[in-house]
């Protein structure tokens, strides 16, 4: 059993964050200007370092941070709001990869946003629309990878 709650947890994994944008927001990728307008999103994201997932997830709901990671400046902004993690705890470190190319075929996207480590994948931040379209999808993923998903909801 994992508990993701204890300080500095090592559990490594994968996550998606349900971000909420709730006025337009710019931001930019590789140069390119993306204008995203107010609605729901789904961030595919994963973590391997010593902090495990507990460290990342502090990390991306921490609004006061140096933009280090193209989702940081969606979820540095007040413009913004994690409403749910979903967490993948002990999941192979290819579901990142793997989660991003399925929501590719279900999702629009931005291009190349969060895969600049992952050149073969589109894109790790898609457009959802609806709060209740985001949980179909992560839904839909479960039951397709075949590995529990954790939902947190934040507020």
């Amino acid at each position: 059993m994992y508990n993701l709650f204890i300080p500095r947890n090592s559990v490594k994994g994968v996550y998606l964050l349900i971000i909420e944008i709730i006025k337009p927001l710019t931001i930019t990728i590789r140069d390119m200007k993306y204008k995203l307008e107010p609605g729901h999103f789904i961030y595919v994201g994963s973590a391997w370092g010593s902090g495990g997932l507990t460290s990342r997830i502090a990390r991306h709901i921490k609004k006061d941070k140096k933009i280090h990671w193209h989702i940081d400046q969606v979820t540095s902004t007040p413009l913004s709001a994690v409403k749910t993690i979903c967490f993948l705890p002990g999941a192979p470190s290819n579901y990142e990869s793997k989660i991003a190319r399925i929501l590719s075929t279900k999702l629009d996207f931005i291009p190349g946003f969060g895969s600049t480590d992952r050149r073969r994948d589109s894109s790790h931040f898609f457009i959802c629309r609806t709060y209740i379209k985001c949980l179909e999808i992560v839904r839909f993923l479960e039951k397709t990878i075949r590995h529990p998903i954790i939902l947190v909801t934040v507020y």
